[in-house]
């Protein structure tokens, strides 16, 4: 249990908010998806609240398992030690221009 508890708290220090991921859907379930993220011993959370910027998501639309996803870290879930993910695009692009920034793609605006 120290163990895990140490991983968990050095994943949270390690894993920004905001960071792009990539990860494989393992579950569904009426309240949002569970995903693998490779590398990482914790499963990220998407709830069902977190696919869509507008309209409702319901549980027929969900990514088939298995598949990967792109999502951002929104937090950390201390409950169950799971990864909040969002998957919305307004969630996503802000993500993606943190990532090419990092790369020095991203345009500049002074």
């Amino acid at each position: 249990m120290i163990k895990s508890h140490t991983a968990w708290e050095e994943l949270k220090e390690s894993l920004r908010i905001g960071t792009k991921v990539q990860g494989k859907v393992l579950r569904h379930a009426p309240f949002g998806i569970l995903v693998s993220l490779p590398g990482i011993p914790f499963d990220g959370l998407v709830q069902i609240t977190d696919f869509k910027d507008t309209g409702r998501m319901v549980p027929n639309e969900y990514p088939a398992l298995n598949s990967t996803i792109d999502a951002v870290v929104l937090g950390f879930k201390e409950t169950g030690n799971q990864i909040w993910l969002g998957m919305k695009p307004s969630q996503l692009r802000p993500a993606e221009v943190k990532d090419q920034g990092a790369k020095g793609e991203a345009d500049r605006f002074d």
